[in-house]
């Protein structure tokens, strides 16, 4: 991954760590906006908490730790996709019956922009090694083999030569 990639994901995670340190703060806000989408959920899958403070709670713990892996450049594709879930119920709450105002709607723009980064993080192709780097590993690899199959050669040699030598019997 060149520089300027390894920068730009940094950069990308730095919004989403600071978002979540707010959140887990207080998460009473988030809390309030997310209550409806958190009782419809829990009503599907009852598996999922209906304490809205709980679930934001934990999407910020999860924010937290993703973000930390994407600034740090572990695990980059699982992180962005965690960060990008963690996103969709907030861009859900904030789009439920409301009329935005320029504020909402910038931050909803924002907020789209950039789990489209996140998206294009997470399946962004690896890269293939510089082609010197791929001729030495061939390399190496071919060097290895050839070592080996020399070995046994000599090997079998030895083993065959064994009985023609002469017993020293003085």
């Amino acid at each position: 991954m060149g520089v300027l990639r390894k920068q730009l994901q940094r950069l990308l995670a730095a919004p989403f760590i600071v978002d979540s340190v707010e959140t887990l703060r207080d998460p009473h806000p988030r809390a309030e906006a997310l209550a409806p989408v958190v009782s419809r959920v829990h009503a599907s899958c009852p598996w999922i908490p209906d304490n809205p403070a709980l679930v934001v709670r934990a999407q910020a713990v999860a924010g937290v730790g993703a973000g930390t892996m994407l600034l740090l450049g572990k695990g980059r594709r699982a992180a962005s996709l965690v960060l990008a879930a963690q996103a969709v119920p907030s861009l859900v709450a904030a789009a439920q019956g409301k009329v935005w105002d320029s504020a909402g709607r910038d931050s909803a723009v924002k907020d789209i922009g950039l789990l489209g980064a996140l998206v294009l993080t997470a399946t962004e192709p690896r890269r293939r090694p510089p082609k010197v780097v791929h001729d030495v590993r061939h390399a190496a690899r071919d060097a290895r083999k050839s070592a080996s199959r020399a070995g046994k050669t000599a090997g079998r040699k030895a083993r065959g030569a064994a009985p023609k030598l002469p017993t020293g019997g003085h």
